[in-house]
């Protein structure tokens, strides 16, 4: 395949990067073998359905349907999205990767050793589990034979808090060891399970699958020196739209050290939301991380993930939300208190919180995660028996280009 039939495909897929983008319109328009390398790329898509394995659809796939034509799009009338007004920002935007410290430091040398084997053992998942797999056509016996022998570790509920990994919940070192723990990978030990005691799904190794890509770059945003080529390779121009993260969110379970709820996706605008993979990473995480607060005290009911580019200017706001009671209600307004108190004790839940405080802080070039709140650029707020966690972060301006 040349280059050019190349470029025709990742075009018509949406993934060729702006600037390529823009010069392949251009030369559509009166480049005859452009035009003929297109043309090929359609007719090659367009029998891809063709050509893929019959699947019959999981159980719950016209209610997934239905709950998606049904849903509002409307932007919510809450009151306190009217005082969002995130101030333009100054200088150059960034770009993901302002938490990121080196293996060595870590202050316990058994975590840098953890994390090597975890990342080892999830390349050599990755295979496993991928769209060409036989775990994705279906077969699930050579990924439960697998997984027993790759030794993945996943963490237990209250490990890090009561081992007491750091009194500092926003020292770079233990705030990457945090992330790289408790972001997607507690769902991702959920399904695990779930498959190796033979109740797994095709539906379940699909979401295996997204969890243990977004483990992999949450986890190499966090750490340098873990993977540098493809560190590398995250770091590349490379726009990230929406869609991204409404494909593996819309009708998917996630579970944070308990039963898995049900995700719905409501309104996700049409448009990019970072421009590296490893801004993305970050944003994946600050997802995960309000979703984890919220998956546990859902009362099964599940939750709800939306994106909204119009509700307030220079930014996008991520808004997560579920009915809970008042009880979780009151315990979640207390990670997000802006009285900066001493704690007798962290718990997973801080870390959590401030591990999205610190992540936007840096989005805006603040001083301390905790302006974060002070700037009125994420919180959680109640709306009659919704709860709602949310979090802003800077658009991309796509009419100055992309620094």
């Amino acid at each position: 395949m040349s280059d050019l039939e190349q470029q025709a495909i990742d075009y018509s897929l949406g993934i060729l990067p702006k600037n390529e983008a823009d010069l392949f319109e251009a030369m559509l328009g009166n480049t005859p073998e452009v035009q003929s390398a297109y043309a090929k790329a359609q007719d090659s898509l367009s029998l891809v359905g063709l050509t893929s394995s019959p699947q019959a659809v999981s159980p719950d796939f016209r209610d997934r349907v239905l709950e998606a034509s049904q849903r509002s799009q409307e932007i919510p009338r809450l009151n306190f999205l009217k005082d969002l007004n995130p101030a333009q920002l100054e200088g150059q935007r960034y770009n993901g990767g302002g938490g990121s410290v080196d293996l060595g430091d870590l202050r316990k040398l058994d975590f840098k050793d953890q994390i090597n084997r975890l990342y080892e053992g999830l390349l050599l998942l990755t295979p496993l589990i991928s769209g060409s797999s036989a775990a994705a056509n279906g077969n699930l016996s050579e990924l439960k034979v697998s997984l027993a022998s790759l030794g993945l570790a996943f963490p237990e509920e209250q490990a890090f808090s009561s081992n007491g990994v750091s009194r500092n919940p926003n020292d770079p070192p233990a705030q990457s060891l945090l992330r790289s723990y408790l972001a997607s990978l507690p769902s991702m030990g959920f399904f695990v399970n779930k498959i190796c005691s033979q109740s797994g799904t095709v539906g379940d190794v699909r979401r295996l699958f997204y969890l243990c890509r977004d483990q992999k770059k949450i986890m190499r945003a966090s750490f340098g020196d873990l993977d540098a080529p493809r560190l590398a390779d995250d770091e590349e121009l490379r726009l990230h739209g929406a869609d991204l993260l409404r494909t593996k969110w819309w009708g998917a379970e996630h579970s944070y050290f308990g039963e898995a709820a049900k995700v719905r996706c409501g309104n996700f605008f049409d448009g990019p939301v970072t421009e590296r993979c490893v801004e993305f990473a970050e944003y994946d995480s600050n997802l995960y991380c309000l979703a984890n607060l919220l998956a546990t005290r859902s009362s099964g009911n599940g939750f709800d993930i939306e994106l909204f580019k119009d509700l307030a200017p220079n930014c996008v706001v991520a808004l997560i939300s579920a009915q809970i009671t008042d009880e979780c209600h009151s315990k979640l307004k207390e990670l997000f208190d802006l009285d900066d108190k001493p704690l007798e004790k962290m718990t997973e839940d801080h870390y959590l919180a401030n591990l999205v405080m610190a992540s936007v802080s840096r989005a805006y070039h603040l001083c301390s995660p905790r302006d974060s709140l002070k700037a009125n650029l994420m919180g959680c707020e109640r709306n009659a028996e919704q709860t709602y966690l949310w979090f802003t972060w800077p658009n991309i301006d796509q009419g100055k280009g992309i620094n």
